[in-house]
């Protein structure tokens, strides 16, 4: 095992060792080469054996528990018995720390761990032969030597260091040798992996067979040692060769005879990829004096069948490694896949084209016979859908629309519409249409004439003659062409018109175009012509009904609605007002002595007066009010209107007013009547039409018995109507005698106490009744759209105040201006404001307009151009009683105001409840953001006033300072600059 030229058996070693493993393979070594081996498991017992019995060698791993190698071997050098023995480490020679730790402790020698057998045994043979040298050493020479940054004096006697440097050097080797190994190996690997990926590329990209073996051989020569190649198919017991690359041209014309490889596959003996000696077919390309060359065969086997042979010659001399073998052994196994796949494809192919031309010849005989199907299901599937239709549907519109949609979508024509014929004019009226027009309709003059220009002669053949008429060539000749130029581009190519015919007379036609020529054959016609009959039935069927239908809900006489669709409507206005707090009054109205006018004149004048009637009353009326006639001479009527509103008066008396005072035309008489009214209200005469009606009938028989001209069904109510009119006459009165004044209220800056605008709220000053709150009045104001004149005046009021105090040299503040939703509503506000502003010589004053938070979101866009135009004015706006109106934070960013003013209900119990304190804070904070001032209205105590300061609030107002106070009073504060303690 090895060479040694001295006898091993008198040398004993000792192994310092840990691992039990290591140990005992490393004494397994020493004694097959005939050294005496003792161990211990760690550096302590060591040094205990060697001082017991003196070892020639002592070999030692480093890391150890008890004691290291490293301090081994330092005990050992300094023990005067043992110095001169030999230590070899088992380390990894990590760095030069290593060096430096064995040049301090002594050591003779390292060894790398893992290690080789024939390395350790050199190393030890290589000491034990110097052992002798070193002891017969008489002249001590020496040299100092740097190392680690440390001076180190090397003599005779540390002969080790020279040791050390040898076998460092001789690993440094031996590593170099192994990572050189290690690249040629990764290099031959890589260069395999990338043989192997084309090759599968190529074979993946191959659809017939000569491209499966042409590809296998191309890519074939990039796997590593590979230079040239032929490659043969089997056909039952033959060989043909299907491809060649890179032999030379003298080889390549011998490839046809047998070999060696092919004898071998018949006989059953190449079943893996085999070396071939001495190949005849390589033997003319020289080769030596023996003319040996090799190759290697590769069968391409796929399951139990083997397809073929793939010949690959190596670049040397020599043949395969058997892991290459391997290797194409795999490769042979993809080009028999490749093979099966491309045979099978061309297989598919060909199958593919003998069937197409089977099926092409039986689709030819066929095609005739599907069209004619196809064309039949589709007039059995128009024909189906307008019968399902004409089940469904209620109106004749519906019908028409109908019957043309599903002619284009499950009968596939291009165009087809329904129109309706006038006996009288002769002409037809197109009622409904579907598919591709493109305004081809409008150019057609649609009349019975047949020789009227620009006429569809197609038309008028099938109302003249009440039957079908087709054309099944719009472009048949030249004439044609030209005459169907316009429907020829839209895609028209036949045409049928069916009359439509109801109790024999003609009252339209149903016109259809076809994509195609020869369409309408016999049987189509039958169809068609089946189907133009049931859309008549169902036409005279709808009109029956439809007349049935109109009689059950309408008067016959005066065309409105009867009881029962009155009832109907009131109630379903009933649940749609159920949550708005809205009012809903019945009039039932009773024509005096309407028996008189039949009796003398007639029931044809009787009719002609209700019909007369009813006209008027649908013109005094609103579109929204609900009118009918509930009997011979009984009217009904539903207004909607708010609750504790006039307006019910006010259509009372335009009702009764426009039935007296106005005569009638009754065959060429002037007849005058009155009529009589009772009224009863929801929700407080009743929650259903049933029992307002009633108590309605009840109203009006007791306006009859005291001869009132009309009475509400509740006398309060007849009470609280009758002031509410005296209350809007006394308004009239005192808007046209200006009985309305101003007050102001001021608004207090909390930073500085003083006063830093007004808010102008209107007052009523009653001849009567002395001073009126606004609660009392402007509700009425705004329900009688007196407000708009008042709040003109208001906002004309407030400037002309603030310019009085102006000349005064009072230096007044901004004055704010309340807006009703009325005003806001209107179309000329904006319109409205400068109006105002232009009459008062545009005297620049600080002016703002107040706007509740709700009224702004009832329109928020419209509200939002509005107020941009009146901010551009220089007219700042305010959004009053914040926090109630659910604002969008999305609009609140939008809105183009300079204010908020938070509603004084949260002020108010700011101090005791925390959340309306946050609150409070919230809108703050958030005005700041936006960069709004705000304002706290309804202060009323110190306390509230020092919390908003601290709140940074920037203004308050309310009675803490002072209530609403007249101008004068006003003068006196600016003339004094009262003030509020900051």
């Amino acid at each position: 095992m090895t060479s040694k030229i001295f006898e091993t058996a008198n040398f004993e070693i000792l192994i310092a060792e840990d691992s039990p493993t290591q140990a005992e393979k490393l004494r397994y070594l020493l004694e097959e080469n005939r050294y005496i081996v003792t161990s211990a498991p760690d550096g302590k017992q060591a040094l205990a054996a060697a001082r017991r019995r003196r070892p020639a060698l002592i070999i030692s791993d480093v890391v150890m528990p008890e004691m290291d190698g490293f301090t081994l071997c330092s005990e050992i050098k300094r023990d005067e018995q043992l110095k001169d023995i030999p230590v070899i480490l088992l380390t990894s020679l990590s760095d030069v720390q290593d060096i430096l730790k064995g040049l301090e402790c002594g050591t003779d020698n390292f060894i790398r761990k893992p290690y080789e057998d024939q390395y350790v045994l050199a190393r030890i043979d290589y000491l034990l032969m110097n052992l002798e040298l070193r002891r017969s050493q008489k002249m001590q020479m020496g040299m100092e030597i740097y190392l680690g940054g440390q001076k180190h004096f090397i003599t005779t006697e540390r002969q080790q260091i020279v040791d050390l440097l040898i076998s460092i050097y001789e690993d440094a080797i031996h590593i170099n040798k192994e990572l050189h190994a290690r690249q040629l190996d990764l290099a031959h690997s890589n260069r395999l992996l990338n043989g192997l990926y084309r090759i599968a590329e190529g074979l993946n990209q191959a659809t017939s067979e000569r491209e499966v073996c042409e590809k296998a051989l191309e890519y074939a020569m990039e796997l590593p040692g590979v230079q040239a190649g032929w490659l043969y198919l089997r056909d039952n017991e033959t060989f043909r060769l299907a491809a060649v690359h890179n032999l030379p041209p003298q080889t390549a014309k011998g490839l046809e005879n047998p070999c060696e490889c092919r004898r071998l596959f018949l006989a059953g003996e190449l079943s893996h990829a085999t070396n071939i000696i001495n190949c005849e077919h390589l033997i003319p390309c020289g080769g030596g004096a023996s003319g040996l060359r090799f190759h290697a065969s590769i069968p391409l086997w796929i399951g139990n069948r083997n397809q073929g042979i793939m010949n690959l010659m190596g670049v040397e001399q020599g043949p395969f490694k058997d892991d290459e073998l391997e290797t194409f052994h795999g490769v042979g196994h993809q080009i028999s896949v490749a093979l099966a796949r491309a045979r099978l494809h061309e297989h598919m192919e060909k199958l593919v084209d003998e069937r197409t031309m089977a099926l092409t010849a039986e689709i030819s005989q066929r095609k005739k016979h599907e069209a004619r199907i196809v064309r039949l299901n589709r007039i059995y599937s128009v024909l189906s859908g307008i019968n399902t239709t004409i089940v469904r549907v209620r109106e004749i519109k519906e019908l028409f629309d109908e019957a043309c949609r599903i002619a284009v979508d499950h009968g596939q024509f291009v165009f087809a519409w329904i129109g309706m014929f006038d006996a009288a004019t002769q002409n037809i009226t197109p009622m409904a249409k579907a598919g591709r027009d493109e305004g081809y309709l409008s150019q057609l003059k649609l009349t019975a004439l047949v020789d009227a220009p620009g006429n569809s002669w197609l038309i008028a053949e099938a109302i003249a003659h009440h039957k079908p008429a087709i054309c099944n060539d719009l472009a048949a000749d030249e004439h044609m062409r030209i005459r169907y130029a316009a429907a020829l581009e839209r895609g028209y190519h036949s045409k049928v018109a069916l009359p439509l015919i109801l109790d024999d007379q003609l009252v339209g036609t149903f016109v259809l175009y076809a994509p195609e020529t020869e369409f309408f054959d016999e049987e189509e016609m039958t169809l068609l012509t089946e189907m133009a009959g049931d859309i008549s039935f169902a036409m005279d069927h709808l009109k029956k009904e439809e007349r049935i239908n109109y009689l059950a809900f309408f008067d016959a006489v005066t065309d409105l609605p009867n009881r029962a669709l009155f009832l109907d409507r009131v109630n379903q206005r009933i649940n749609t007002i159920h949550h708005d707090h809205k009012a809903i009054s019945v009039i039932v109205l009773d024509l005096e002595r309407f028996s008189n006018v039949n009796e003398s004149l007639g029931h044809q004048a009787g009719d002609s007066l209700l019909c007369q009637l009813a006209h008027r009353l649908k013109q005094v009326l609103a579109e929204t009010d609900i009118l009918a006639r509930l009997s011979a001479d009984y009217f009904a009527v539903a207004i909607t209107h708010e609750q504790e509103s006039t307006d019910i008066a006010h259509v009372l008396e335009k009702i009764l007013f426009g039935i007296q005072h106005q005569p009638f035309l009754i065959d060429g008489h002037e007849l005058r009547i009155s009529a009589r009214a009772g009224t009863s209200s929801y929700p407080a005469d009743g929650q259903d039409t049933d029992t307002l009606l009633r108590n309605a009938e009840t109203a009006l028989k007791k306006a009859k018995l005291s001869c009132d001209k009309h009475l509400f069904y509740a006398p309060e109510f007849n009470t609280r109507v009758t002031e509410k009119l005296k209350l809007e006459t006394k308004l009239r009165r005192a808007l046209e005698q200006e009985q309305l004044v101003l007050h102001y209220q001021p608004k207090i800056d909390l930073a500085s106490g003083q006063i830093s605008g007004l808010e102008a709220l209107m007052r009523w000053k009653d001849p009567d009744n002395g001073l009126v709150p606004p609660v009392d009045f402007i509700p009425l104001l705004e329900e009688t759209r007196m407000i708009l004149e008042a709040g003109r005046w208001a906002l004309g009021k407030a400037i002309s105040d603030s310019k009085k105090w102006e000349g005064m040299g009072l230096n007044p503040p901004k004055v704010a201006v309340n807006v009703s939703p009325v005003q806001l509503r209107q179309k000329d506000f904006v319109g409205m404001v400068t109006s105002v502003i232009n009459g008062a010589q545009k005297v620049t004053i600080g002016l703002e307009l107040e706007i509740t938070e709700s009224v702004i979101m009832q329109d928020i866009e419209a509200n939002i151009q509005k107020l941009r135009i009146i901010r551009d004015m220089d007219i700042e706006v305010a959004i009053d009683d914040f926090g109630t109106g659910y604002s969008s934070l999305s609009y609140i960013a939008k809105l183009p105001v300079n204010v908020l003013k938070i509603d004084r209900a949260f002020i108010t119990n700011m101090t005791t409840n925390r959340d309306d304190l946050s609150i409070v804070s919230a809108i703050i904070s958030l005005a700041h953001s936006l960069n709004l001032r705000v304002i706290a209205e309804g202060v009323e105590t110190t306390e509230q006033a020092d919390l908003l300061r601290l709140l940074k609030c920037n203004e308050m107002q309310g009675y803490l300072f002072s209530p609403g106070v007249p101008a004068e009073k006003i003068e006196e504060f600016l003339r004094q600059k009262k003030s509020f303690p900051a």
